[in-house]
């Protein structure tokens, strides 16, 4: 799986630079001058550092594509518009002689964030939770808000059911402040190990969030799988629905290499 990059430039003078830089380019291009009026400098700065946990790493066909908005639909950029600031960012790479490599990653990373804060900054209602404020009934609440049901267990874990691609749980832990994301495949008894051990093969060299772990000492033998995120800085709801989709849908992926059936049907 690709590592998200942005964490290793957080806080380095290059990073800096760029980040003032871009501001100061963008501010002055007449055409997309607009785009950081719901989005400050130490605003972007803190959520850059804040919520890059929350980023979902792509494939590297993914990033060879240009960006595109992610910003709640009432204050997306015009196409014309948003290619202008990607233009701007790659000039600005270029120039400052980042390595070119990185740049189409760091460009979408970048500017997920962006878009995150000036969601959050037109947003009508919160969308963020504060880390003190972080518990089962509000996750399920706004998991309920976006299409999907959920229920919380009498251990608190939250059981997702229709919404997703695939079940998945969502358990906190207060003490270490994170929330642990996870999902589980169920396997037919009769199924062999070289089996499994093709299906662990073939999701292994998928870029993907989802790790396959064949468990057989705990209950009905099946594949787990899961993803931890911090909440010590709160949760950005927006980017978290986002994960719980893609971690579900990985999973669902896992199926396409059932070509024996030797996995349960979906939930």
């Amino acid at each position: 799986m690709i590592s998200i990059l942005l964490q290793s430039y957080l806080g380095t003078k290059e990073f800096d630079q760029f980040l003032d830089q871009f501001y100061e380019n963008d501010s002055q291009n007449d055409l997309v001058k607009h785009f950081f009026l719901l989005a400050k400098k130490p605003t972007i700065i803190q959520d850059l550092n804040r919520y890059w946990p929350y980023l979902i790493p792509k494939t590297t066909f993914e990033y060879r594509k240009p960006a595109t908005p992610t910003s709640s639909y009432d204050i997306q950029l015009p196409e014309r518009q948003f290619s202008e600031i990607i233009v701007i960012m790659t000039k600005l790479f270029r120039e400052l002689k980042f390595n070119a490599e990185h740049a189409p990653q760091l460009t979408h990373e970048i500017l997920e964030i962006i878009e995150e804060t000036r969601s959050q900054t037109a947003d009508t209602s919160p969308s963020v939770l504060d880390a003190k404020e972080v518990d089962s009934e509000k996750i399920s609440l706004f998991l309920k808000r976006n299409k999907i049901v959920s229920e919380v267990m009498p251990s608190r874990a939250i059981k997702t059911e229709k919404g997703l691609a695939h079940e998945a749980w969502i358990r906190l832990d207060d003490e270490e402040k994170t929330i642990l994301l996870y999902g589980k495949i169920f396997i037919k008894d009769q199924a062999f190990d070289d089996q499994l051990e093709e299906i662990i093969q073939k999701q292994a060299e998928k870029e993907s969030i989802v790790n396959l772990k064949l468990v057989r000492d705990s209950g009905p033998q099946h594949f787990y799988a899961s993803h931890t995120l911090p909440f010590d800085n709160g949760v950005p709801m927006r980017l978290f629905i986002r994960y719980v989709h893609r971690f579900s849908m990985d999973l669902a992926g896992v199926y396409s290499f059932d070509k024996e059936s030797v996995l349960k049907k979906k939930s």
